[in-house]
């Protein structure tokens, strides 16, 4: 502990005003504005605050002035580290515009979403930044209530409620799945995500398009580690079994990974995985995994400063989709397109 952190840790209004011998409302006059006072007393508070190490509290003095500036984060999922490189990109931009950042999260349930953004709004931020757990119509006319500026991450809300930033991880998955193809794979299996969020069906449309007309493979997962250790299960179970794999989402690629290295090691070693994010450990693994990478710290950075945007009472987007891109990491798939049979289009891009 530094020197004289213990003195600013128990050093208080009063005994500001004790040490400076007037009264804790003079004190109070200083700090704030509220009153005029002689040039000798406000020189005595500020040397009796410097001598003690009191630091007035920033958050009740913006209550008092209106003047606190503070954005509200909800994660759907703090497990998820996702939502933590979002928040980076959030909380440079909130620095830069001056903004507090409260954080907190829904557990990918929405009626704890509700609460949590409720619950921001009765500490007083200015807007919420989320990402939504549902897309009914149901969830559309509860997010229309809240009375704050909002903007919407990585997910598009139900019926276009706010502007959203989002990436294009369709046309990734499509590019995934092609190169796949191009290189022999003809039993490609899919693990999808969370039924219900714009993210799942981006990249579900991705899938299906790239592996038309050859027959699916579908594992209905749930945006969970679980879920990625019952996939694991499912796929060791064919015979036989498709030779590469697409994991639609990050955590439940790690469940998958981490189930076939303990308990099925020759599978890991004769399928090709691709996973969601590109995440420090899909390089620890061997054979490393290929990825599709997300722009998540940009995703945040553009967010906020949409966000900030609405507050101010700019007009902005309603949507903003940034490119997401395939990182091939074995040697084979990082050739290109050398041919598909069965496909005509040219390039990248997914039919739409």
């Amino acid at each position: 502990m530094q020197e004289g952190w213990g003195v600013c840790l128990v050093a208080t209004i009063k005994t500001v005003a004790e040490r400076a011998g007037v009264s804790t409302a003079t004190v109070s006059h200083v700090i704030n504005g509220t009153r005029t006072v002689s040039e000798v007393t406000a020189r005595n508070v500020m040397q009796a605050m410097a001598e003690l190490g009191y630091v007035p509290s920033a958050f009740g003095r913006g209550l008092r002035k209106n003047t606190l500036k503070t954005l509200g984060f909800v994660a759907a999922d703090m497990t998820n580290p996702y939502f933590a490189q979002v928040f980076r990109g959030v909380e440079t931009v909130a620095l830069e515009r001056h903004y507090n950042v409260i954080v907190t999260h829904s557990d990918e349930d929405p009626d704890k979403e509700l609460r949590a953004i409720s619950n921001l709004i009765a500490r007083g931020v200015d807007g919420v930044l989320f990402a939504p757990a549902a897309t009914t119509a149901e969830m559309a006319a509860e997010y229309r209530k809240i009375p704050v500026p909002v903007v919407t991450f990585d997910r598009i809300a139900p019926e276009g409620t706010f502007p959203a930033v989002v990436a294009d991880s369709r046309a990734a998955m499509f590019d995934a799945v092609r190169r796949l193809r191009a290189h022999g794979h003809q039993a490609i299996a899919f693990v999808s995500s969370k039924p219900g969020l714009s993210t799942s069906a981006d990249r579900w449309e991705g899938y299906t398009a790239a592996i038309h007309p050859l027959p699916p493979f579908v594992f209905q997962g749930n945006a969970r580690y679980d879920g990625g250790e019952r996939a694991a299960h499912w796929i060791s179970s064919f015979k036989p079994r498709p030779t590469a794999v697409v994991i639609s989402n990050n955590l439940m690629a790690m469940g998958f990974v981490a189930t076939l290295l303990e308990h099925f090691p020759t599978v890991m070693q004769t399928i090709e995985v691709v996973a969601m994010d590109d995440e420090p450990w899909t390089t620890f693994v061997r054979p490393p995994l290929s990825v599709i990478a997300q722009p998540t710290d940009q995703i945040g950075r553009q967010a906020a400063g949409m966000l900030a945007d609405l507050i101010s009472g700019q007009t902005v987007d309603q949507l903003k989709i940034l490119p997401c891109r395939f990182i091939p990491r074995n040697p084979e798939l990082a050739g290109g397109h050398p041919g598909d049979p069965g496909q005509t289009s040219a390039g990248n891009t997914p039919p739409q």
